[in-house]
């Protein structure tokens, strides 16, 4: 089922079923599964309310852990899975109970979201990253990588590297909120160098030309993808492009024999007799090599299951009379 297209009032009556068929926690966690988000036992209502479920849910919103960047619920498989480990071998309250102790103190909470913590790491021992962190790395982020994006992509290589020019930002910022400006130079210093190694400052980047349409057909003319401003042949293309013509896996006769195939198929539709070999005007002409010149074992055995005899040369007296009487 889908919590996003399941009405609040059904997952509530889903819950209440499973709450009276089984028990309040393994509600939870059943109906956690269900709509598929994260199940923890902090955010189970502590006091007696209506719309359990409903409620629990609202506590999850609260929890940056659970929730990704735009501020929806992670899944169920980000949350606690071992139902093991949540009720013991017996299924039974088990560490759930300890877990809703009113005096147990509550579990830490961690900063930022479980994307942000998978992205960003920590932080420093000293200085580990808080939630205000991590959104300031994300919005130093996008700010660093908003032209690469219109441009086209980020590669990984690029991304590393911004990701840590973004890290360095944060502590140059720590460093000058600290009055240790000979410190955050040292480090505005490694980001220059940084964004300089990948080419990623404003002035590495390469002018652009204005577009214009007379030097884009001559750039193709010399480059010989056009000739006299009409597009090449698909050969010859192939061969500027690889350096030589086109190679099939298999034989030219392999191909004329799928021909004569097609060929008397259609012939057969139209009430015609079949012909034993193609006519000279639908042979191929090999001028380029571009068919195998020996039948691999692929072909034989094909040739050998389909009893198919190789086609003599085309002009041959073989081929007269080729066609049946109609």
């Amino acid at each position: 089922m889908d919590r996003t297209t399941t009405p609040p009032a059904e997952q509530q009556a889903r819950y209440n079923a499973l709450e009276e068929a089984t028990s309040t926690h393994l509600a939870y966690f059943y109906c956690c599964i269900t709509y598929d988000v994260p199940f923890d036992p902090d955010a189970i209502p502590r006091e007696e309310t209506k719309n359990k479920w409903v409620e629990y849910l609202k506590a999850l919103a609260q929890m940056p852990e659970h929730l990704d960047k735009k501020g929806k619920y992670l899944s169920f498989l980000d949350g606690q899975t071992d139902i093991m480990e949540v009720f013991g071998d017996t299924l039974d309250m088990g560490a759930f109970r300890a877990a809703l102790e009113v005096d147990k103190p509550p579990k830490p909470k961690l900063p930022g979201t479980a994307e942000q913590r998978e992205l960003w790491g920590p932080g420093p021992a000293k200085h580990p990253y808080t939630g205000e962190d991590y959104d300031e790395m994300d919005r130093t982020y996008k700010i660093l990588s908003s032209d690469l994006e219109q441009a086209g992509a980020v590669s990984s290589k690029q991304e590393f590297t911004l990701r840590r020019c973004a890290k360095r930002t944060l502590e140059m910022d720590r460093m000058e909120k600290m009055g240790a400006y000979d410190k955050a130079m040292k480090i505005s210093k490694l980001i220059d160098a940084d964004l300089a190694s990948e080419q990623l400052r404003k002035k590495d980047a390469k002018p652009v030309e204005n577009f214009q349409l007379d030097s884009w057909a001559d750039f193709l003319e010399k480059a010989g993808l056009t000739k006299n401003g009409k597009r090449c042949e698909p050969d010859e293309m192939f061969e500027i492009l690889f350096g030589h013509p086109p190679q099939y896996p298999y034989t030219k006769d392999a191909a004329e024999q799928l021909i004569l195939i097609n060929e008397n198929r259609m012939r057969n539709n139209d009430g015609q007799g079949e012909l034993s070999i193609l006519p000279d005007g639908m042979r191929l002409h090999d001028s380029l090599g571009e068919f195998a010149q020996e039948q691999n074992a692929a072909e034989q055995e094909a040739y050998e299951n389909l009893g198919l005899v190789k086609m003599p040369p085309p002009g041959s007296e073989s081929g007269v009379g080729q066609a049946e009487t109609e």
